[in-house]
């Protein structure tokens, strides 16, 4: 038999959405019935993945994981990139014909806008930008970054054979700026970071 009282889980559940890891903290109490549940027996994603720690003295559990692990799942919007995965709750009695919880699956969704620069080093153009195109909290954050043919992650080689194809994101971080539209004149491909070098190749050239 089963005894559950009124409260959702989705009550005693808190989840942090951070740039590279998800924080789940869930309180053992999870039905708030005052029948605590088993840390053990809460699991993240379709992984399985275990509780990172254990809080005795406030009667939680915490999921401390990367946003790739424990089977999570990524849908790419327009707009977005959504991370979705679920916590998960199977009573486990062994031996036991009474179990006084019912099992339970939370969803869990992250979304991240996809219009913007995430890189912890991305290439920076040497010019100053124009006192026009500054926002009210200082410069204009240029970046330029090689990314990979799925657009979600970015090259870590900068070497390309002739007829490969060469993904370039451009942005610029707005802060408090009006939206902006970005344009870019002029890109080569040399063999140094010196752009008058020889051999030179043109990628965006006349204007853009």
């Amino acid at each position: 038999m089963s005894d559950v009282g009124s409260v959702s889980p989705l009550q005693t559940v808190m989840v942090q959405c951070g740039e590279h890891n998800l924080l789940v903290r869930a309180q053992l109490d999870l039905f708030g019935t005052r029948h605590l549940i088993k840390a053990a027996d809460l699991t993240l994603g379709t992984a399985g993945c275990q509780p990172t720690r254990v809080f005795p003295e406030n009667q939680t559990v915490l999921f401390d994981y990367g946003l790739h692990e424990c089977g999570s799942r990524l849908q790419m919007t327009e707009d977005f990139l959504v991370y979705t995965t679920h916590l998960t709750h199977v009573p486990n009695y062994p031996g036991s014909v009474i179990v006084r919880t019912n099992g339970a699956v939370v969803p869990i969704e992250c979304r991240y806008l996809r219009k913007g620069n995430v890189s912890s080093d991305p290439i920076r153009p040497t010019w100053i930008p124009f006192s026009s195109t500054r926002s009210g909290e200082g410069h204009l954050s240029f970046s330029l970054r090689l990314m990979n043919g799925d657009w979600l992650t970015e090259r870590t080689s900068t070497v390309y054979s002739l007829g490969d194809l060469i993904h370039i994101e451009a942005s610029v971080s707005l802060a408090n700026h009006v939206p902006l539209k970005l344009y870019i004149d002029r890109c080569v491909a040399t063999l140094s970071p010196d752009k008058d070098s020889t051999p030179r190749y043109s990628i965006i050239d006349y204007n853009g």
